[in-house]
C-alpha cells in the first residue's frame, strides 16, 4: 500500500488511496488520535460480511458509500458491508503538501473527494453522482473513527444546538425507538466515555457540530447538515469480546451519515438519487489544547 503524507506545521496525516481513500492515521502535537486496529489488515473481499470488512480496515476516516452499514446483496448493485467503495482503491488526481485529491468510479457511480490542512484542521468535501439512467438508492457516511493516544483518558461529548437522540443497537438498528431530547439520555452516561464504557451505537439529530474532548485535547467536528443530517455515534473501547472485536478494538466513531440508522440500503433511511443527480458534502475537524493544559 501506498501512503501519502500532508503536513501542516503541527498536523500530519497519511492517507492511502488504495483502501478506500483512508486517511489512516493523523497526528497533533505528536500525539495520534485516530483509531488504528490492533493486527495487520488483509487484503479487501468484494461484497464482504462485517468481518471481512474489519479485518481489512487501515483504522481513521474513511468514506462509506454506496451503502453504510449492513451488506445488502439483491438487485442492480449488491453491497458489501459497508458500502463497495469504502476499501476498494481510489485514484489520485491532484496532490500537494498539504491537500489531496482522490476520484472513485463503479456501479454507475462516481465520486469524488479533497481533503485539505490547516494549522490544526482537516477539512474534507466529497460528491457522489448517479450516472446511471434509473434512481437508486445510496447511502453516505463519513466514517471518522478517533483512538490511539485520544482514548487513554476519559473522552467528553458535547453536542452542540438542541440535539436529539436515539439508541441504536450495535448491528445499527433503531428498534422503532424515537429521537428524544439529548438531555434524556443523562442518567445512561452517553456524554462521557472510559474504559468502562459498554460497547454501543447511537445517532443525533438536529446538528451540524460537535465536541469531543479528553484531559488535554479538545476535537470539534462540523458537517453538512443538509446532506448527512445524522451523527452515528460508535464507542467500542476492548468491550465486545465476539468475532471480529475480540475484545481489541478501541474506537470512538463520530460519523456523519445521511441515514437515520446502520441497516443499509436494504433498509428505510436511504437517499435516493436521481439519475445524473449529484450529492455533495462537507466536514471539518478542528484539534486543538484544551484551556490551560
Amino acid at each position: 500500500m501506498t501512503l501519502q503524507t500532508l503536513a501542516s506545521q503541527e498536523l500530519s496525516i497519511l492517507v492511502m488511496p488504495e483502501n478506500g481513500g483512508a486517511i489512516t492515521q493523523a497526528t497533533f502535537n505528536d500525539r495520534k488520535f485516530l483509531a488504528t486496529p490492533p493486527r495487520a489488515s488483509i487484503a479487501p473481499k468484494h461484497l464482504g460480511l462485517e468481518s471481512d470488512w474489519v479485518a481489512a480496515w487501515n483504522g481513521g476516516w474513511q468514506p462509506l458509500l454506496p451503502n453504510a452499514g449492513a451488506e445488502f446483496f439483491d438487485g442492480k448493485y449488491p453491497q458489501g458491508f459497508h458500502g463497495n467503495a469504502s476499501q476498494a482503491s481510489w485514484n489520485v488526481i491532484q496532490q500537494s503538501a498539504d491537500a489531496i485529491s482522490l476520484e472513485w468510479s463503479g456501479e454507475n457511480l462516481a465520486s469524488k473527494r479533497t481533503i485539505q490542512l490547516d494549522k490544526n484542521s482537516i477539512s474534507l468535501s466529497g460528491s457522489l453522482i448517479n450516472h446511471d439512467v434509473q434512481e437508486r438508492s445510496v447511502i453516505v457516511t463519513e466514517h471518522l473513527v478517533l483512538g490511539s493516544d485520544f482514548l487513554e483518558s476519559e473522552i467528553s461529548i458535547e453536542p452542540i444546538g438542541q440535539a436529539r437522540f436515539r439508541e441504536l443497537e450495535y448491528d445499527g438498528s433503531a428498534q422503532g425507538r424515537d429521537f428524544l431530547p439529548w438531555d434524556s439520555f443523562h442518567e445512561k452516561n452517553w456524554a462521557t466515555v472510559t474504559s468502562d464504557t459498554p460497547a454501543r451505537m447511537g445517532v443525533f439529530s438536529e446538528i451540524s457540530c460537535i465536541k469531543v474532548s479528553n484531559e488535554i485535547f479538545e476535537i470539534e467536528i462540523s458537517w453538512d447538515a443538509h446532506t448527512l443530517p445524522f451523527l452515528w455515534i460508535w464507542q467500542e473501547l476492548g468491550y465486545t469480546q465476539e468475532h471480529p472485536w475480540n475484545g481489541e478494538y478501541w474506537a470512538l466513531g463520530v460519523e456523519p451519515s445521511s441515514s437515520a440508522d446502520g441497516m443499509g440500503i436494504g433498509g428505510n433511511s436511504v437517499r435516493k438519487l436521481k439519475s445524473n443527480e449529484e450529492l455533495t458534502w462537507s466536514v471539518n475537524l478542528k484539534i486543538q489544547k484544551r484551556a490551560g493544559k
